[in-house]
């Protein structure tokens, strides 16, 4: 007969959202050095005409990115903790 129980690994939830946040750290960190790459190109290479007006505008888009991947990130983690909790509080009911 088959198992009708649910196991949940708590270990796994909680390295699952420790691997969202420092996956999204690393992300945050390349979106910056990307942002910065792209700011030396209109600096030094790209400095007037339509492609400079185009990587302006480029760049201001780019930084709208920065700190959000983190906030993401930082909500998954959250989120598996809330799972966690909230299955051990339901858990109480059971045993």
């Amino acid at each position: 007969m088959a198992e009708s129980s649910l196991k949940i690994d708590d270990d796994y939830c909680t390295a699952v959202g420790k691997y969202c946040s420092k996956q999204g750290g690393y992300l945050e960190e390349y979106i910056k050095q990307y942002i910065t790459i792209l700011q030396g190109i209109k600096k030094d290479a790209i400095k007037s005409g339509d492609v400079a007006k185009a990587l302006d505008a480029y760049i201001k888009y780019a930084k709208k990115l920065e700190n959000q991947i983190g906030n993401i990130s930082t909500n998954a983690q959250q989120q598996a903790n809330n799972f966690i909790k909230a299955v051990d509080n339901a858990d109480q009911y059971l045993f």
